[in-house]
Formats: C-alpha cells, structure tokens, sequence
C-alpha cells in the first residue's frame, strides 16, 4: 500500500494508503464489557451436522474455523484488482482468466474489494445500481466457476463513505450518521445478494482501519485531498479515529450481516497494533509488554470477529519482545486461542515494501511464513498481492512472469494441508 509514515507503526506490507488518529478517553476494561456482551449476541456455531450443509466458513464455539463441516486451514491470494479493474473498464473481464488460474493451482480463496476504492469510484453505484452490481456479479460468478472462495471486503479505505456522503471520518462512530446508514444499507444490498453464493467465505469490514486509531499526532495523517476521487475538500480533527469510534461501527456491522447471514466468519481487515497500541489508548506512552500488545489485538478485533486479523511479513517491523517472525505469530496466535478464536495472516509480502527482489529472496520469505503457519497452527493466510494491475506494486504475483514458482510454493503447501 502507498503509505504515510507514523510513529509506532508495523509497517503495513501492501501498497495501499494509511492514515492516522486520535486517544480515546474510556477504559479497555470496558471496552471488553462490550465487546463481550457482543459476542454473546452474535455467538459462533456449535460444530453440529448442520455445518457440512453451511456455505463458505464458519467458526465453532472453540474458534475453529469450518468449512464443510470439518476443520479448515488453507493459504489463497490478496486480489485487489478483481472487482476494481471492471468497475473502472467495465469490458475488464480478465479476473476469469486469473480465477482458473488460481482454481487450477491450488489456490483455494482470494481476499478481494467487493467496493469502491474511492467516493468517485461508487458514482456508478449511485446512478445505475443495477450495472454496478453486475459487475460484482460476474466477479462472484467466475470464483464460483473455477471453486475459489471469497474473502469480501466492504469498505475498503478508511475515508471513502464518509467522503462520499460529505462528513468526516469520525462519523464512523456515529450510529445515526450518513456515513453509518450508508454501511448498513450496502451492507444488507451486498450481503442479501451473495448470501447463497458458494463462493462467499467471508465477511470483512475494511482495510487496516486500525493503523488509523490513537494516534497522539494524527494530524500528521489526515486523509488526502484529492478532487478527483472525490475527497472532502478539507481536512481536520473530526477525520481522526479512535479505538472506540472504530470497535462500534464493527458492531454494527457484525449486526447487520447477522440479519441476513448467520453463520459466515466476520473479518476486521486489521494490520497488527501498533507497538504502543495499549498505551496510546489510554492516554500513555511507552512500548507495549506482550500482554499488554496481546490485549490490544483482541481489543482491535473485538466480539464476534473470527478469526483474529494481522497484517506481517518477515520483512516487517517486529515488537521488542520478538526477534523471530515466528516469535510474533506465536504472540498472535496464543492470544486468539486465549478468546477461543482462530488466526488470520491475511497480508504477508514477499519483498520488502517497494522494494524489487530476486526469485529466490521471494521464496525464503514466503517459507519463513509457511513455517511459521505450521508451528502455530494457524488456521488462514494469504499472499500480497495477485495480479495488480492498475497500481504497480512490486510484490504483485503472476502465473504468468517469474513470480510464477512463489504461487506453486503456496499450491503446493495446500495440497500437503488438505492430505
């Protein structure tokens, strides 16, 4: 992702914009309460015969993630470009074409952006709903053709909605905002129209929305001024975030798709914390123990949000307490099992960020995730990124060029994991 840079901050992998946010003035304890009391609202599944017949994933009541009824892991794609290259060129059907391809090479799912990227990316939505959505629906059909699962992610950046209904971005914490209607009414439109498609796996708020809370100088981060894409034509305080403003519209969310889906996983879309994360919630400051780190991640993925959601590579910054990749995914790993929930790697690079790398760097990396997956039995995870074309990124993967043996690496750990 294109990033800023922000103090406390695991560098986000991907290329994609991060923004940065205010303190929040309340206690984790009750922020906890209410996340508990949600997650008794919400309640995963009992691992019953009835889950075989379920569609896509589901979660037991210990956090084991299911699909046909049995326990599940698996390793897919990041694809970002399925849904925005024919939403942009609407003759763009090449995502069928990279569908069999993954289909073809063991490749069981995708995370994709089933939105607009920017405000002026939904102005199709606005005026002709019916050709936005089938567009999407040729997406969802070509998954379903070549049986590759979704990870479909809503409300991908941060300042989008509320750019496009004229606020700012802490109306996210607003129940009866604009920005919050507009939610749960795409929500229930994208929800209720894929709800019987196989290819659905799962439900995901948005994109790193986590890396934009708390911050004790979030003006540095703003969201940007862009005309063009349909930005806000000025910038302030009230486009800062905090945990609480961020964990309620989660909330509602998870309430929403509950209404019409009740038993597919629900996805923060979150990077890891930051390394101060528990302190600059309260107010403090000073690095994280990993208790403390470990309370911030399930703070940051609160209630009925299974699995748990991080965003790491090998190449990324590591908390003081871990000098091991595998130091910090056993950290993660050990806290999702603590709230009786599963962990998602759900962006991990095969370079450093906007760095070229040769073949065999590519391939060191991705083993080093691989073993780290399998040290902690850890249930998802999926590679940044596939097939990006209209950004360039120089982690994107191809079948086609000579990134084409990392893919077969991630095919062939999946044939060994469905043995």
């Amino acid at each position: 992702m294109d990033k800023g840079v922000s103090r406390n901050l695991p560098a986000s992998d991907s290329s994609k914009q991060i923004q940065a946010m205010p303190r929040v003035n309340f206690s984790i304890i009750t922020g906890f309460l209410l996340a508990f009391l949600l997650s008794q609202v919400i309640m995963a599944l009992p691992v019953t015969s009835d889950a075989a017949s379920l569609p896509g994933l589901s979660a037991a009541r210990d956090g084991t993630l299911l699909r046909n009824g049995v326990p599940y892991r698996g390793v897919g794609v990041n694809y970002t470009d399925a849904f925005l290259r024919p939403l942009r060129h609407p003759e763009d059907q090449s995502y069928r074409d990279d569908f069999s391809k993954l289909g073809a090479n063991h490749i069981p799912f995708a995370r994709i952006t089933a939105c607009a990227f920017s405000a002026s990316d939904y102005q199709l939505y606005l005026q002709d709903k019916e050709k936005y959505f089938k567009l999407l629906d040729g997406v969802v059909q070509a998954a379903e053709e070549s049986n590759v699962g979704l990870i479909a992610d809503l409300f991908w950046v941060s300042y989008a909605v509320p750019d496009l209904v004229g606020e700012p971005r802490s109306q996210w914490g607003n129940p009866k905002s604009k920005t919050r209607q507009f939610m749960r009414t795409y929500t229930r439109e994208v929800v209720s129209r894929y709800v019987n498609s196989p290819a659905i796996w799962g439900w995901e708020f948005g994109n790193e929305y986590s890396h934009s809370v708390d911050l004790p100088d979030a003006w540095r981060g703003l969201p940007p001024i862009n005309p063009r894409l349909g930005n806000n034509r000025s910038r302030g305080p009230d486009d800062t975030l905090s945990t609480e403003m961020f964990t309620t519209a989660l909330s509602d969310f998870a309430r929403t798709v509950r209404e019409i889906d009740d038993h597919r996983i629900l996805i923060t879309g979150n990077a890891m914390p930051r390394f101060s994360a528990y302190h600059m919630e309260t107010g403090s400051r000073g690095a994280d123990s990993p208790e403390q780190w470990a309370t911030a991640l399930l703070r940051q993925n609160p209630g009925p949000f299974n699995p748990v959601c991080i965003h790491t590579s090998p190449v990324s910054p590591m908390p003081r307490f871990a000098k091991r990749y595998n130091d910090v995914i056993h950290t993660c790993a050990g806290a999702a099992r603590s709230a009786s929930k599963s962990l998602y790697i759900e962006e991990f690079v095969t370079c450093p960020p906007k760095t070229e790398c040769s073949v065999a760097t590519r391939a060191q990396n991705v083993n080093e995730v691989l073993a780290a997956i399998q040290a902690n039995n850890v249930s998802l995870a999926s590679v940044w990124v596939y097939g990006r074309e209209m950004l360039h990124d120089p982690s994107s993967l191809s079948f086609d060029d000579d990134t084409a043996p990392v893919l077969q690496m991630i095919g062939d750990f999946n044939r060994k994991l469905s043995r």
